[in-house]
C-alpha cells in the first residue's frame, strides 16, 4: 500500500469544499468544511465544556438532547458554509447564516442536517475533489460519427 493512499487534504478540510450528489438532496450542492477541520473540532470542544451539569448523565457524557443541540450548532457555526440549488416554494434559496441555522437547528429538519454531516465526511475523506476533478477531465462520448 502506497502511504500517499492515507493523506489527508487538510488545506481543503479546513478551508470547505463544494459537495454535490447527495443522497435525497437532488441537484443540491452543500459547501462545508470536514467534521474534522480545527475549527469545527474546537468549537465542539468549547461548546462541550460549556454544557451544565443537568445536561448530562451520571458518567459526565452530554444527554441526547444537549448533543443534538450541540451537534446542530457546530454544523451552523463551523461546517456549513454556503449551498446552491435549494428552493424554498419553487423559488431559489439563497444561502445566508440565519436561515442555515433555522433548518440546521429545527428538528423537523433533521435530513438536512444529516445531508450537511454526510457531505462534510466526504470533505474529511478528500473525496470531493478527487471526484469533481475526474468528471471535468473525462472526456465526452462521441457520437459514433
Amino acid at each position: 500500500m502506497d502511504i500517499s493512499t492515507l493523506k489527508k487534504d487538510s488545506s481543503a478540510i479546513a478551508a470547505g469544499q463544494w459537495v454535490g450528489d447527495i443522497p435525497g438532496l437532488g441537484e443540491v450542492r452543500l459547501y462545508v468544511r470536514g467534521l474534522s477541520s480545527a475549527a469545527a473540532v474546537s468549537l465542539r470542544q468549547r461548546k462541550e465544556r460549556a454544557v451544565p451539569n443537568d445536561q448530562r448523565e451520571r458518567d459526565g457524557s452530554l444527554k441526547p438532547d444537549a448533543a443534538v443541540r450541540l451537534t446542530t450548532e457546530v454544523l451552523h457555526e463551523a461546517i456549513l458554509l454556503g449551498w446552491e440549488g435549494l428552493t424554498s416554494g419553487g423559488k431559489p434559496l439563497a444561502y445566508d447564516s440565519e436561515t442555515a441555522r433555522k433548518y440546521l437547528t429545527d428538528p423537523d429538519f433533521e435530513a438536512f442536517a444529516d445531508a450537511v454531516v454526510w457531505a462534510s465526511r466526504v470533505v474529511d475523506r478528500g473525496t470531493a475533489a478527487t471526484k469533481e476533478a475526474l468528471e471535468k477531465n473525462s472526456v465526452t462520448p462521441s457520437s459514433g460519427a
